[in-house]
């Protein structure tokens, strides 16, 4: 039981207070919450609440993987360990190396989470798929679950803490802005915590025990501040420190990185007509990449807007997915992801149940490899769409996501463009709610990749003009 660890602690810390043990700088925070940030596959962890530079900085998994901090081996230090496909990689100490446990459990689709389910000490797995949690009480194979049930909406934000102190870890989920805490892994018991807001959209959430007395409580990441609270109601921040810089990850050890599941149903607005530009009056712009074709500019993409600290939204195909598995991870590990047809065909000119197959087999696919349901996200293939293929994306609650201006960098320099008249296009159709479509791939020819090469200077020509940069699923 983790209370348990804590008064042991304490007596460990009263003893040597009184020179009966020696106790060293780094065993005395062993058990308290540390904040994480990860910048791709490196980790900066700190050893207390503070701001400051990290105390430990190392290398561990790969970029895309699915990362999180546990107690392994009960012995009291949350340690990495990251979850790849349906392979989970965890390390026993604090540092880089191999994997001391391998083990596979659940379905690349499945959202993990960890947490002490049983209450013995050790942080153990858990996965969910769909609004259905699937909890593994040992870090071993086989990867059967131990206790199943439903909660929450599979739109939501998943969390999972010791919300009462007893030492058991037990589901929470985030809608907008509201936490929700289930007090209980017992099927039959559906009882919950009060409800209660905390934070603002687009903040990270972070869970941990903030002030070391056995409960896990709520925080959020914005940005470079971490604003935490030590109970889990409504209220100002207990604590509120810098760490880490804007763009980077962040979570507690131990805890998981929680991000966007999607899922969201289609929004009313979107049935029976197309999204060609946000509705909103604000100065802002959704940057859109499509990728059907190669990731000859993916890497350049991803640090262009990592650097940047933009968000963006990618179409995959589902055959691009099988084909580029790992720019499909490392997209999915940060940013929001459409459906854009499995092998990119005019849609209309298929029957009903091809265009139910092109949708379903690339939802399937992208969901594998990003641990992201596309929906209600789908753009069609050339933008080509009539009444009937409209009916059929909304009946498997997707809307049609156009777009505001096309940059043309998809036609290259061989076809008289270049990165100037990418640039000049989306400024010349500047307005608020502006869908900008890019491409992640290189031109088949003449290989120019315009569209990841002209982004920083888009990027930074909009900030000139009072622009910011919104997603399309946080815009819908």
């Amino acid at each position: 039981m983790r209370r348990v660890t804590w008064t042991l602690l304490a007596v460990v810390v009263l003893l040597a207070a009184h020179g009966a043990v020696a106790v060293s700088p780094a065993a005395a925070t062993d058990r308290v919450t540390r904040p994480v940030v990860t910048r791709g596959n490196t980790w900066y962890v700190r050893d207390t609440l503070t701001g400051g530079i990290a105390d430990r900085i190392f290398s561990y998994g790969q970029p895309g993987d699915f990362q999180l901090m546990g107690d392994w081996d009960g012995d009291g230090l949350a340690t990495p360990g990251v979850v790849r496909g349906s392979t989970w990689l965890l390390r026993n100490s604090l540092n880089g190396g191999p994997a001391d446990v391998t083990f596979a459990y659940g379905f690349p689709s499945d959202y993990p989470v960890i947490g002490d389910w049983d209450g013995n000490g050790t942080d153990t797995p858990g996965v969910i798929r769909g609004s259905t949690w699937h909890l593994k009480n040992s870090n071993a194979s086989p990867g059967i679950a131990d206790v199943s049930f439903a909660y929450g909406f599979s739109s939501d934000l998943a969390v999972a803490g010791d919300w009462d102190g007893d030492g058991v870890t037990t589901p929470g989920v985030v809608r907008g802005t509201t936490w929700y805490l289930r007090a209980t892994n017992d099927p039959a018991d559906t009882s919950t915590l009060p409800a209660f807001d905390y934070g603002q959209a687009g903040d990270q959430r972070v869970v941990g025990d903030w002030d070391g007395d056995g409960t896990t409580t709520i925080g959020v990441k914005r940005r470079s501040r971490w604003l935490l609270r030590n109970s889990n109601q409504a209220g100002a921040p207990d604590l509120d420190f810098p760490y880490g810089l804007g763009c980077d990850l962040g979570f507690a050890s131990p805890g998981i990185r929680t991000r966007d599941r999607g899922s969201k149903g289609l929004p009313a607005g979107l049935r029976g007509r197309e999204l060609s530009v946000l509705d909103t009056n604000s100065n802002v712009v959704a940057l859109t990449f499509d990728a059907g074709a190669n990731g000859a500019g993916v890497a350049s993409i991803l640090a262009t807007l990592d650097q940047t600290c933009v968000p963006a939204t990618f179409f995959l195909t589902g055959r691009w997915v099988e084909l580029f598995q790992d720019q499909a991870r490392r997209i999915g590990a940060r940013y929001q992801v459409g459906n854009h047809s499995h092998t990119h065909p005019h849609l209309p000119a298929l029957s009903d149940a091809a265009v139910r197959d092109q949708i379903t087999r690339a939802e399937s696919r992208i969901q594998g490899a990003t641990k992201y349901i596309p929906r209600p996200m789908f753009r069609f293939p050339f933008g080509d769409s009539d009444a009937r293929t409209l009916g059929i994306v909304n009946g498997l609650r997707y809307g049609s996501i156009r777009w505001t201006v096309d940059t043309l960098g998809w036609m290259g320099t061989s076809g008289g463009q270049s990165v100037q008249t990418v640039v000049n296009r989306v400024l010349a159709n500047l307005r608020p709610g502006e869908i900008v479509l890019m491409h992640v791939g290189s031109h088949p020819t003449d290989g120019s990749t315009l569209d990841a090469d002209a982004l920083p200077t888009i990027i930074s020509e909009l900030r000139q003009r009072g622009y910011g940069f919104v997603t399309i699923y946080d815009s819908i």
